[in-house]
């Protein structure tokens, strides 16, 4: 396969290509308008010597004969003074015996034996008199010619100087192009600094501006990776050092009922750190997708079924109640695994902060949008906090749970994924938390 072309090389083979044609194209041109011009004043010469003849008041043109006595530009010259019966009166010694032309006024071409003539036929006011004025093709068409040649040379001699002018100008027009390259290449990888600060073409702006725009999302990427990656090295660090402190305990205890409490202890750092890594596993694989790879139909309300049957022992254990209000037509395209995560983290985060009663209603709205709302009775979230649900490793001062901060922004961005709308608000009456998901029908 071949390697694709420099921009540089594509301007200057597309300029030069369109300066060939047109070059080719006013060369053809000037030929043709040299060599029409030049048969033209030529014509005009004919026209001119018959009048001269007819003029003549008397016809004592014995030996007439009329070549011009330049090489380059002369021409071989015959004429005949001829009767309307076609006799002849009068002739040049080059001309034939018999009449040049018929007695139609104007140009004609003849032959005669193996010459070829550009024929004048006049005659005078009485018609008694037909006056032939010829032009040798040959001589006409080499002076034709050479005029077309030499009017070729100044045409001929520019093309080369406009292609060294077209080279110069890319050059000179591409220099900016190549500054911003190489100011690119010397930036370190951390440099991710605005490249639109310094003058540049008004056609390099826009590619200036999108390169700033890719360098802010990166630089964001990069600040966010490492957000992510010290909140994780705090969150991690917490269980373990309480499954350390937990496992030193029972190792030392002598007391079974000790012991056994410490390794209860140790069982539940485990799962709150399995919990951890799961959701941290979970974000990664989300953070990577730019879209849905493939999407097929899925029934929400089924989902949540499924999910609400997962996790209800754990909520009857906790002593939280949890129903499920289901409508028809609660199908939407997507992936059925990132689904049932969403719904798992929405009524798992409601199970954790609510009191005795958790609801889940799946249903469509006037719009025709699939909607999902997850409602508790918990203590809720403070008007200024309910903005920032939904970050990472956020979590609302004073609360109680076990939680790390994630469930909710792996909420957010599994419906972002699937085009979805994300909002959280206060539930009925002021008390607990209603987080409701618009999918689009």
């Amino acid at each position: 396969m071949l390697a694709p072309a420099s921009l540089r090389g594509r301007l200057l083979g597309l300029l030069l290509l369109g300066l060939v044609v047109a070059g080719g194209a006013a060369v053809a041109l000037t030929y043709i308008g040299a060599h029409r011009g030049v048969g033209q004043l030529l014509d005009a010469h004919l026209r001119q010597g018959a009048r001269l003849l007819v003029a003549q008041a008397e016809l004592d043109l014995d030996e007439l004969q009329l070549d011009e006595d330049d090489e380059d530009f002369g021409t071989e010259v015959a004429f005949q003074v001829c009767r309307p019966d076609g006799s002849v009166l009068l002739r040049s010694p080059n001309a034939p015996t018999e009449p040049l032309a018929g007695t139609a006024r104007g140009f004609s071409d003849a032959v005669h034996g193996t010459r070829r003539w550009r024929v004048y036929t006049l005659t005078d006011d009485h018609g008694e008199t037909i006056v032939h004025f010829a032009e040798d093709h040959a001589t006409r068409e080499l002076i034709a010619r050479r005029m077309a040649v030499r009017a070729l040379v100044p045409v001929v001699a520019v093309l080369p100087l406009l292609a060294l002018l077209v080279w110069y100008v890319v050059g000179r027009s591409l220099r900016p192009l190549d500054r911003l390259g190489d100011e690119i290449a010397r930036r370190g990888a951390d440099d991710l600094r605005p490249v639109s600060e310094g003058p540049l073409p008004t056609e390099l702006r826009p590619l200036a501006r999108r390169l700033d725009a890719l360098l802010l999302r990166m630089r964001d990427s990069l600040d966010s990776e490492r957000r992510f990656t010290s909140h994780a090295a705090h969150e991690l660090r917490t269980p373990v050092a309480a499954l350390r402190a937990q496992a030193e305990v029972a190792s030392v205890a002598r007391d079974p009922a000790v012991r056994e409490a410490a390794l209860a202890h140790c069982v539940e750092a485990c799962d709150r750190m399995s919990r951890l890594v799961s959701q941290l596993l979970m974000l990664a694989r989300t953070d990577e997708l730019d879209a849905l790879a493939e999407t097929r139909p899925c029934r929400l309300d089924q989902i949540a079924q499924a999910v609400l049957a997962a996790i209800a022992p754990e909520a009857l254990q906790a002593g939280v109640a949890i129903s499920l209000e289901a409508a028809g037509g609660s199908e939407v395209r997507g992936d059925a695994a990132l689904l049932e995560t969403l719904v798992r983290n929405l009524v798992d985060n409601a199970v954790r902060h609510g009191r005795s009663d958790v609801r889940v209603c799946v249903r469509k709205d006037d719009d025709g949008r699939t909607v999902v709302e997850v409602v508790d009775d918990g203590p809720g979230v403070p008007d200024e906090a309910l903005t920032q649900l939904g970050r990472r490793f956020y979590r609302v001062a004073g609360s109680t749970g076990t939680g790390s901060g994630l469930g909710l922004s792996i909420v957010a961005r599994i419906a972002q994924l699937h085009g979805a709308t994300v909002r959280f608000e206060r539930g009925p009456q002021g008390r607990g938390l209603r987080v409701r998901m618009s999918f689009p029908g």
